[in-house]
């Protein structure tokens, strides 16, 4: 059976009512507008029980029905789809280099997003426009909608308050954010709402999963290119222990470079390609621009490409030794044209790898790109309450026996 079909299964155990239901609000929000007899095709639920979850969705606003088909085979069927305004979700990602704090609707479509883009995170200035954000987000939403909002996520790199040598500041700095808890700031803030916080790889994961090329693929292997390289992995349709601090950490594989060995984060993170084009007067946001790049520009990126390429190479071949997802996902903080050039380059360098005892794995490119940490922190609330848990699965059959 196709991967991505078996990825949509449900289970007709009324014990498993909330997995079901979710498994249908996946599928609504990755294939658009679907009729019940097309969900119970899919899902292999019973027609009955499919009714049965309509009804709930339909008494709570999460669906809306669209117009009738006509023309088919068949009683016309009535095509249902996701309720944009039944739930909102808040998102605060805190980057490196870049703040975002966006509200999104029940089809994880910005409704609004504040952003600062900064040379270091400084904890006063984040806080600060963090609380400007947020009022203005709360003035935006009406009275209703503040009761449909279902959480605050936030994305954020770990040890933030070791990295002042990367942006030569002052280690006294950024060590004020070893002395703040963010998610008691966010709560002071809002204290009505759930605060979640997530690493800001696993969370533009989230983005890619809900909305990208992921939601049709229930395991793979997640890179993104940011600043500092990260990684996620995908098993059954969902993050792979996203709780545990450094789960899928593939910056610190260590790759062979030149008589030595150097953590993957040190030789194909963007900081390093960064600060060079910082040294030679350059401004890096010419890496996501749709433009070709200048010519000494291009030196720079073809170089630091050379390296990053057989880092993340040996690493795809490392993971995939351990867990064979047999796709690899790869996004960036750059423009689509350098992205698919880099994708390209690794599946030339991949096919000439000798994969004994293992599966060649396919690469693919994501689609959200620079906002998938943006986005992604406001998906963590939806991914709580719409995910496919599998501890849930669990704890709802160890409930049942």
């Amino acid at each position: 059976m196709n991967e991505a079909l078996h990825s949509h299964r449900g289970s007709n155990q009324g014990s498993l009512k909330q997995y079901n239901e979710n498994i249908i609000i996946g599928l609504l929000r990755q294939q658009g507008p679907l009729s019940k007899a097309e969900i119970a095709r899919i899902t292999h639920l019973t027609p009955q029980t499919v009714s049965l979850i309509f009804k709930r969705f339909i008494k709570n606003n999460i669906v809306l029905q669209e117009e009738y088909i006509y023309g088919k085979m068949g009683q016309p069927s009535a095509p249902f789809s996701l309720n944009p305004e039944a739930s909102f979700s808040i998102g605060i990602s805190i980057g490196r280099h870049q703040l975002d704090i966006s509200l999104i609707n029940f089809k994880c479509k910005i409704l609004k997003q504040y952003s600062l883009r900064y040379n270091y995170p400084d904890v006063s200035v984040v806080l600060n426009k963090i609380t400007k954000s947020l009022n203005k987000i709360f003035d935006y939403l009406s009275p209703d909608q503040k009761q449909r909002l279902v959480g605050i996520g936030i994305a954020q790199p770990d040890k933030l308050s070791k990295w002042a040598e990367v942006f030569g500041v002052d280690t006294n700095i950024l060590s004020k954010w070893a002395d703040v808890n963010i998610i008691n700031e966010i709560k002071a803030l809002a204290p009505h709402y759930e605060v979640t916080k997530m690493n800001d790889v696993p969370a533009a994961c989230l983005a890619e999963m809900f909305l990208g090329n992921g939601n049709n693929h229930p395991n793979f292997l997640y890179i993104y290119l940011g600043t500092f390289i990260g990684g996620a992995i995908v098993l059954n349709g969902q993050l792979f222990n996203p709780d545990l601090k450094f789960t899928s950490s593939i910056g610190t594989i260590p790759i062979k470079n030149g008589s030595g060995y150097s953590q993957l984060i040190e030789i194909a993170s963007l900081n390093s390609l960064e600060q060079d084009l910082k040294k030679n007067g350059y401004d890096s946001k010419l890496l996501i621009m749709e433009k070709e790049l200048p010519p000494e520009v291009r030196l720079m990126f073809d170089s630091w490409l050379k390296q990053t390429l057989e880092g993340i190479k040996w690493s795809i071949v490392s993971v995939n030794s351990v867990i064979n997802t047999n796709l690899v996902i790869i996004d960036a903080h750059l423009s689509r044209n350098l992205l698919a050039e880099i994708n390209l380059k690794l599946k030339n360098l991949l096919e000439d790898f000798h994969w004994e005892a293992t599966e060649p794995v396919t690469i693919e490119s994501g689609t959200i790109g620079k906002h998938a940490r943006a986005l992604g922190s406001a998906i963590i609330p939806f991914n709580i309450l719409y995910g496919l848990s599998q501890s849930t699965l669990l704890k709802n059959i160890d409930h049942k026996f």
